[in-house]
């Protein structure tokens, strides 16, 4: 994206409005979509971890402890909206929080059954077309220091999903198009981008 790289992971939060299973569509919302201001929207592949128990203050060593399993997330943006809000010192919480704007799924594989998280190729297709294709060894933070330094702050329960941040290929959607997200060893979402009636 352009930036530079951070010294320590960069986190916001994701509200269960956004959740949305595999299958189902994910709506691209009226009030973008007519407003030029802010009429992009971008998918973000990403490896996500499900938290297993309470966890506070963390070293990396004991990480794996706290992961329940694996899946895939979609990270969808208004691009336009939040390149806006932090222009101005305002917070990413709009543009990453609308209704349907986290596609995840097909499962939770189990930590076991994954040996190692950091060496799983992932990629996204719109419309059968690449658009986001790498590995997880190219992660700039590893799943234990993200693990370490998110617990400084707040406490993380069971249940919770961490998305562990997308590859290069970012990219927009449009009202019609087929997304498909994949994982090694942990499969594909299929999502359609519908427009708000």
């Amino acid at each position: 994206m352009k930036a530079q790289v951070p010294k320590n992971p960069v986190f916001f939060v994701k509200t269960v409005n956004t959740l949305v299973a595999d299958g189902d569509p994910i709506i691209y919302p009226k009030i973008l979509y007519n407003n030029q201001d802010y009429n992009q929207v971008d998918h973000e592949v990403e490896l996500a971890f499900i938290i297993s128990q309470n966890c506070k203050n963390i070293q990396a060593e004991h990480g794996y402890e706290y992961v329940e399993g694996y899946t895939i997330f979609l990270d969808i943006t208004a691009r336009k909206m939040q390149i806006s809000d932090r222009n101005i010192n305002l917070p990413w919480y709009r543009s990453k929080n609308f209704d349907f704007f986290g596609p995840i799924g097909p499962r939770i594989v189990n930590f076991n059954e994954i040996e190692d998280p950091h060496n799983l190729n992932i990629q996204l297709k719109i419309n059968g077309e690449i658009r986001q294709q790498s590995n997880t060894k190219h992660m700039i933070f590893k799943i234990p220091e993200i693990l370490e330094y998110l617990s400084k702050f707040i406490t993380l329960s069971p249940g919770d999903i961490v998305a562990t941040g997308t590859p290069s290929g970012v990219g927009p959607i449009q009202p019609e198009d087929i997304i498909e997200a994949s994982i090694e060893k942990i499969g594909t979402i299929t999502h359609k981008v519908i427009l708000e009636e």
